[in-house]
């Protein structure tokens, strides 16, 4: 398959990305940056954003993938979770409505989304604890934007796939636990390593397993 991939400059994304790579799809990335996929010579890498329609549609013209994965995620003033957001407060929405536009145009049916648990209907299955430091830090503007996307990538009509892993750590993959019922019984410390989410987020795009769901997971 061929798989164009938005925010594969991430930490995620370039887990994403090698993984997909093992399995044998070919890779297109839009990233800003073209240097930081130096370690990625067979990735067609185009240089843009996805807030930009027109880097998007310069993605999709290299090849029409058969799917999307986004692994964006909003840019703080540093590396801690709750640190200010120094991005716009619809980066995922407005970029992957872009995405979505352009996928109509490419006749491209399929997107994966990463996200996080607490988003959408899993917001009342989180811990009392963990929903309120998300309500009263500045996690609460990253919830805020994914919550447009779930509610306007669903109207979209496209098939679409919003995983929805708990706290990302970094650690050798691990085997995955899914949640039914929008993560009922997820415990407050629930982790899930990055290369984990990375390997399930190719299996929802290659496989249809998760078409039109939104799984929550952990390790």
């Amino acid at each position: 398959m061929h798989i164009l991939i938005i925010g594969g400059s991430g930490r995620t994304g370039k887990l994403t990305i090698s993984e997909l790579l093992r399995q044998g799809h070919q890779v297109t990335a839009l990233v800003r940056n073209p240097a930081s996929m130096v370690d990625f010579p067979d990735v067609n890498v185009v240089e843009g954003t996805p807030t930009n329609i027109e880097n998007v549609r310069d993605a999709f013209k290299i090849q029409a993938p058969d799917a999307v994965v986004v692994t964006l995620s909003a840019p703080r003033a540093s590396d801690s979770p709750f640190a200010a957001p120094i991005s716009p407060p619809r980066l995922m929405a407005d970029s992957n409505a872009n995405v979505i536009s352009v996928m109509k145009e490419f006749k491209v049916s399929k997107i994966v989304i990463l996200q996080a648990f607490g988003v959408g209907a899993s917001w009342d299955n989180m811990p009392c604890l963990m929903r309120g430091l998300m309500s009263m830090s500045n996690m609460s503007y990253q919830y805020t934007d994914h919550n447009h996307t779930d509610r306007e990538v669903r109207q979209s009509g496209v098939t679409y796939v919003m995983v929805r892993p708990s706290r990302l750590v970094e650690s050798d993959a691990m085997d995955l636990h899914e949640w039914s019922n929008d993560g009922k019984g997820v415990p407050l410390m629930a982790s899930a390593s990055r290369k984990s989410v990375a390997s399930f987020l190719v299996d929802t795009a290659v496989q249809t397993k998760w078409d039109n769901s939104c799984p929550v997971i952990t390790n």
